[in-house]
């Protein structure tokens, strides 16, 4: 292998103070970052990112839902899909702020009977709902496709109402998403969350509309990752997809490929709630058991890295830089904070 393209949402943030971040890890990452040739691209989100490396048309909308569940083998290509994923909204008198499922601690029981609850009412109106996990839901429907809608990680923590669906059918997804609000808010599965002091899965957040692109990815590769959008991507493009649990895992199956792709999202959901200390915990662990042996690796065997942070800049680390002593290791160069 000569070249390996890594993917990590959220290595370099944003993150809303990154004054108090402070550890040999952080360190240790910002020098490796600071010897990389720096390459700015338009790409500046994880899912744009997708797009370019697997070639996908980014005129049309990022069809995640599509995609999602190809990666797991629930794909039909009968109608059009979208992600209805489960959150808490946390409503006041002029906004909403939105709780994703990783914070709901949903159980598998609990997402199957809200699935079953929301398919027994919408049955007559086409709409059929699909449990992808137990903290992932999707939808389908025949019609009503001509609408753009915004990605769950880019709304966590924000006033929904600014980021509510556009389009000719918006009207119409407004109008299901405040029917699924209400259902919900009835649920007796809610009623038993909040009588355990858990948060109740009171909303359905729609995003990632849209049906298969055609097989786009040109270039071979082989693909690593537990993520099942980037798994989907591989099935749509005939290539080669391995399902990873640690680094040794990865240098096993590794083999002499001109091009392999990796993609590391343990840190995505810890940025979009802008937890600094979580985040930085979580860093410290992905930098120890994938981070610093794989680059370590690389270099050895003189293999370029281009490092994708999900941030508009793409690191290309081989060895052929390791020497670059002398560069600005300042953390505020390397890892965003809110503007």
């Amino acid at each position: 292998m000569t070249q390996l393209d890594l993917v990590i949402p959220g290595l370099c943030g944003p993150l809303p103070d990154i004054d108090r971040l402070d550890s040999e890890s952080i360190r240790s990452m910002v020098s490796w970052l600071a010897k990389a040739d720096r390459q700015a691209i338009p790409q500046k989100s994880f899912y744009d990112v997708l797009a370019m490396l697997f070639a996908v048309d980014d005129t049309e909308s990022f069809p995640a839902a599509a995609l999602s569940l190809l990666g797991c083998e629930q794909y039909t290509d009968q109608g059009h899909w979208f992600h209805a994923d489960p959150v808490h909204l946390q409503v006041d008198m002029d906004h909403a702020i939105l709780r994703d499922s990783h914070g709901l601690d949903l159980t598998l029981p609990e997402s199957e009977a809200l699935v079953g609850e929301l398919n027994a009412h919408f049955d007559e109106q086409g709409i059929r709902f699909l449990m992808h996990n137990k903290d992932s839901w999707c939808l389908n429907i025949s019609g009503h496709q001509n609408v753009s809608t915004t990605a769950v990680s880019e709304v966590i923590s924000r006033n929904v109402y600014a980021f509510m669906p556009q389009g000719e059918d918006a009207l119409f997804w407004k109008k299901i998403m405040n029917e699924v609000q209400m259902l919900l808010h009835q649920s007796p599965i809610n009623e038993k969350r909040q009588q355990n002091g858990r948060l109740p899965v009171n909303g359905a957040w729609l995003w990632g509309e849209g049906k298969l692109p055609a097989r786009t990815c040109t270039q071979e590769m082989a693909v690593y990752t537990r993520h099942s959008i980037v798994k989907g991507l591989a099935v749509l493009n005939d290539l080669n997809c391995h399902s990873i649990s640690n680094v040794q895992d990865f240098f096993d199956d590794v083999s002499n490929e001109s091009n392999s792709l990796l993609v590391l999202d343990g840190l995505f959901n810890v940025t979009c709630y802008g937890d600094v200390m979580a985040w930085q915990l979580t860093l410290d662990e992905l930098y120890a058991h994938w981070l610093l042996p794989i680059l370590s690796w690389a270099v050895k065997n003189k293999i370029q890295v281009n490092l994708y942070p999900c941030n508009g800049v793409c690191y290309q680390i081989s060895s052929r830089n390791k020497f670059r002593f002398f560069r600005d290791k300042r953390i505020a160069g390397y890892i965003q904070t809110y503007e």
